[in-house]
């Protein structure tokens, strides 16, 4: 269920629950996807959560995360880590009397440093509290994605998210061609990407398969693996 569905005086606030604090980004995604990829994404993987988990409370989406690397390209919006960290704090400070359990969860990989620290540096704070960060995918999943696309899934902005983005909003995301011209660059986070790369995309894959077909099939897999350890986290 969704908490701004939730009325102020709805019972399922009137006990201990499972809250999904879901965590975004607005950043380039290179030549063929919007912005907003990562919110997107997000999104949808969380309606399908959302739908096999009733129990759990989603909060809408915070659509910004710290996202420094991406800096120098036209539209990219970043928070400061300690902004980020200071967000998830008043959050969990406000659920803290009617929550059991917060998790945090981001496609996005430039929060997940942040909610790592917070839980480390807060838990103590929190004694009835359970913190937990889930990240979607794991050595299962990646073999799974891999298979899709006939070789390895991307770092960003490559066949893995632009197949999602097909298949979830394809009337803002372009459809790359076999032929397009791709680099392969080694990247390892610690600059910003505009040093390494113009396009602003981080793929290994020898050239681009994606396809809205391709996308649907990994919304499936990554979705089914978060729900799974969602549901091991509660049980």
């Amino acid at each position: 269920m969704l908490l701004s569905d939730l009325n102020t005086f709805s019972p399922e606030l009137n006990k201990k629950n499972v809250f999904l604090v879901s965590l975004g980004a607005t950043e380039q995604h290179g030549r063929y996807a919007p912005l907003g990829t990562d919110n997107f994404i997000q999104n949808a993987l969380m309606e399908k959560v959302q739908a096999a988990l009733p129990e759990v409370i989603f909060l809408p989406n915070i659509p910004v995360g710290p996202s420094w690397q991406h800096m120098g390209f036209s539209g990219t919006v970043s928070l400061k880590p300690e902004t980020l960290y200071a967000i998830i704090r008043d959050v969990t400070n406000c659920l803290k009397d009617t929550a059991s359990t917060i998790i945090f969860v981001s496609w996005h990989g430039g929060n997940k440093p942040t909610v790592n620290e917070f839980i480390e540096k807060e838990r103590q704070n929190f004694p009835d509290l359970k913190l937990a960060l889930v990240t979607f995918g794991d050595e299962g999943t990646d073999e799974k994605a891999e298979k899709l696309l006939n070789g390895p899934t991307d770092d960003h902005a490559g066949n893995t998210e632009v197949s999602i983005m097909l298949a979830v909003r394809p009337d803002i995301t372009k459809q790359p061609h076999a032929s397009d011209a791709k680099e392969n660059v080694d990247f390892s986070w610690d600059k910003p990407i505009i040093e390494v790369t113009p396009d602003g995309e981080i793929d290994h894959h020898k050239q681009w398969v994606a396809s809205a077909e391709i996308g649907e099939e990994l919304v499936a897999v990554y979705s089914e693996n978060l729900v799974a350890k969602i549901r091991v986290l509660i049980a």
